[in-house]
């Protein structure tokens, strides 16, 4: 499998490409994300980084409303917004080791949760942003593997909770073709065991592993070939997250 990737390195590098295509994508529409344009986009990744800096600043047991700092302001005075966003959340988790305990919505109480998840987060977003302005999408390899094991480990579960919904009942089989990398996702109700094997699955996708974690957050035309029954196909790209 690829290399661990330096998760506080990704969020620099990305909240870097956040905050430049803030200023080109203002008013754009997002295709990836229905309703929105890039001002949303970025609004929402302020309120996700206020919110990370409450919590990790308190040290929390529970939830924090980060308040007026996860509002985002209207016309321009977004840029600088999200500059200060930005800068406070990534020295608030630089400031916390990764087994350092901390509020998490997940099972993982950890301070590395949250280093992966804004570096996982920010990703997404930035390639989403790009995808509107049709510029080429740009993402560690690394990172985008570990982004697939979070996906589907981490944050497909707990929305599919959420939802009360259940996994589809066909399996998938990812490979990347970019470098190494494989998947085997067999599902479980509202949970997926997944495995990194070469096996055969329900339905296969094959593609570069930034295209496969894209799909695996619901988008489309991310350079995924898939194989295998179509309409297990279909319900694995519908999930979304």
């Amino acid at each position: 499998m690829p290399s661990t990737p330096d998760l506080l390195g990704a969020v620099r590098t990305g909240t870097d490409e956040l905050r430049r295509l803030a200023r080109s994508t203002h008013d754009t529409i997002v295709p990836d994300c229905p309703g929105w344009l890039g001002r949303d986009v970025v609004a929402h990744l302020g309120r996700v980084y206020a919110s990370v800096s409450a919590i990790i600043d308190a040290r929390a047991s529970g939830p924090v409303d980060p308040g007026d700092a996860g509002v985002a302001p209207t016309g321009a005075a977004i840029m600088e917004w999200i500059d200060e966003r930005c800068e406070a959340m990534i020295e608030s988790i630089s400031g916390i080791a990764p087994d350092e305990r901390v509020w998490t919505w997940s099972d993982d109480h950890s301070g590395g949760f949250y280093h992966r998840r804004m570096a996982h987060e920010t990703a997404v977003h930035v390639c989403d942003l790009q995808r509107a302005i049709a510029v080429t999408v740009t993402m560690d390899r690394d990172l985008a593997c570990d982004g697939i094991d979070e996906a589907y480990g981490v944050i497909l579960p707990f929305g599919m909770k959420r939802r009360s919904r259940s996994f589809p009942t066909s399996s998938l089989h990812l490979h990347c073709t970019d470098g190494p990398g494989e998947w085997m996702i067999v599902p479980q109700g509202d949970a997926v065991d997944v495995r990194h094997e070469h096996a055969k699955g329900d339905v296969a996708w094959r593609g570069p592993a930034v295209g496969l974690l894209l799909a695996a957050w619901g988008r489309r035309h991310t350079g995924v070939v898939a194989f295998g029954d179509p309409h297990a196909s279909e319900a694995w790209s519908s999930l979304g997250i």
